[in-house]
């Protein structure tokens, strides 16, 4: 393009082919590229990419090179490099698409369950690692399962919430240990970092509590003292954004574990045991109280189940175990089995999680297995998530109950005063006989909820102007009311 400039002919920069695409015709390529993407599918929820709304930031160049990024729910994914294959392919049988770039981008990390202010924010996924039954080697499954996870790209925090024997300042080795307040949120503290993982202990708190230091601080805590420090370790580090934050649990069932799986919303659990009978029995209740929980599990763990001799045979010195028992029972579809090795205790001695090491690369792939299983079954269960029933108040209405399904949605209203009626906390309803408690007269006819909270992945508490604050409505109870 010519123009002139004092006189003096000289060349305008060109803009270019700019205009060589309408909006209109950029529409139709768009639409073009969209239709093609949708043999891409995610294998995980049968469904194609642009239905999941995974397509972003697509961008048509003038020189008909197509960018695009691919929105992963976590990188762990081993579909992620499939599915940038799969994309590029379809967009380049186009016959007017020049090239294509597809790129891999990250899903936000926003927790819909926390609070916007809560350290938990920013946490998407929640994994669980629990045994009814110490010494299975819980912990080691714990640490190794995190460090997988960052390994293959994920985001991830590890904390060690067994208050009574702590054991991740052992396994780890950090050279700075030292717990700071935030700098940009003093009501928090930093976590510790160890390569890439953001790790909290109360044995980063209390070197007392550590192992080899007698456990003392620790275990002369009173269980409510224990549940008020998990919290505080919990919702008291700045986690940041994370894609998992793996919790080492502590060993058996109560009121610990009933706290974090209210606070913290758990989005799925590991179960570790090993082969022998006793354990088996533990590891039933254990899957029981997270099925009561709403929580699902997502593998069991089979710990110590053999070893290879110096002769290349296998040995089962504690028999071949119960997982079959397991996914027969319980609809267990993923488990794995370790092998007793020194390797794996030293590793965990000298401070340096095993699959940080070259020492047992077979164990290592299993790890891995195990990380890329818990990813993908976070996948779908955060998918079935979005299903989940609300219930919210409006002054006018009343109580609004909404029920969901993949294809259609059901909303109920209750007066406030029937469902306060319904209350089965220990207030209201007698605990052993059923007996009610509460007189429906005695409740005000005003009545009305000051807070709701959502606790975990099964029920709602409710706070009533009449100064009752311990109501705790289950999703199946909330249904039985709404007749859904």
């Amino acid at each position: 393009m010519i123009g002139f400039k004092g006189w003096r002919a000289v060349r305008l920069p060109r803009t270019a082919g700019l205009t060589t695409l309408s909006p209109r015709k950029l529409a139709a390529m768009e639409a073009e590229v969209m239709e093609r993407l949708r043999s891409v599918k995610d294998d995980l929820l049968n469904a194609d990419l642009p239905t999941l709304g995974r397509i972003k930031n697509l961008v048509i160049q003038p020189d008909h090179c197509v960018t695009l990024d691919i929105e992963t729910p976590s990188r762990v994914l081993r579909q992620n490099d499939q599915w940038i294959a799969a994309a590029t392919e379809a967009i380049q049988s186009l016959p007017w698409v020049s090239r294509a770039n597809v790129s891999l981008a990250s899903a936000s990390t926003r927790n819909a369950q926390a609070p916007r202010h809560s350290a938990l924010a920013n946490v998407s996924n929640i994994v669980a690692v629990s045994s009814c039954k110490g010494g299975v080697g819980k912990s080691t499954v714990a640490v190794n399962l995190a460090f997988a996870l960052q390994k293959r790209g994920a985001r991830v925090g590890l904390l060690d919430a067994d208050v009574y024997g702590p054991s991740l300042p052992t396994m780890i080795s950090p050279d700075d240990r030292a717990i700071r307040k935030s700098k940009t949120n003093p009501s928090f503290v930093e976590p510790v970092r160890y390569h890439g993982v953001e790790c909290m202990s109360f044995g980063f708190v209390n070197s007392k509590a550590a192992p080899g230091a007698g456990g003392k601080g620790a275990a002369v805590m009173r269980g409510a003292m224990v549940s008020k420090v998990i919290d505080q370790l919990v919702l008291g580090t700045e986690w940041g954004a994370l894609d998992y934050l793996v919790i080492d649990m502590p060993p058996g069932t109560g009121d610990i574990h009933m706290s974090l799986a209210q606070q913290t919303a758990i989005t799925t659990a590991v179960i570790v045991t090993t082969p022998q009978k006793l354990s088996f029995v533990d590891v039933e209740k254990g899957i029981s109280m997270f099925e009561d929980l709403k929580i699902p599990t997502s593998a069991v763990v089979e710990n110590m189940s053999y070893f290879d001799c110096a002769h290349g045979h296998r040995h089962y010195p504690f028999g071949h175990g119960h997982l079959k028992q397991l996914q027969q029972s319980f609809d267990i579809q993923h488990t794995f089995q370790f092998p007793m090795a020194e390797s794996t205790s030293d590793s965990a001695d000298a401070g340096r999680p095993l699959v940080l090491t070259d020492a047992l690369p077979e164990v290592s792939a299993t790890f891995e297995s195990l990380a890329i299983t818990v990813a993908e079954e976070c996948v779908k269960l955060k998918h079935l998530a979005k299903l989940a029933p609300e219930l919210l108040y409006d002054a006018k209405r009343g109580i609004v109950l909404r029920f969901y399904t993949s294809e259609s949605a059901h909303e109920v209203v209750l007066p406030p005063v029937e469902l306060r009626a319904q209350c089965r906390c220990a207030a209201c309803i007698e605990e052993f006989t059923g007996k009610p408690l509460l007189d429906p007269e005695a409740i005000p006819d005003d009545i009305r909820p000051t807070a709701v909270q959502r606790k975990g992945n099964y029920a709602f508490a409710v706070v009533w102007s009449d100064g009752h604050s311990s109501s705790l409505y289950t999703f199946e109870h909330l249904r039985t009311l709404a007749q859904v």
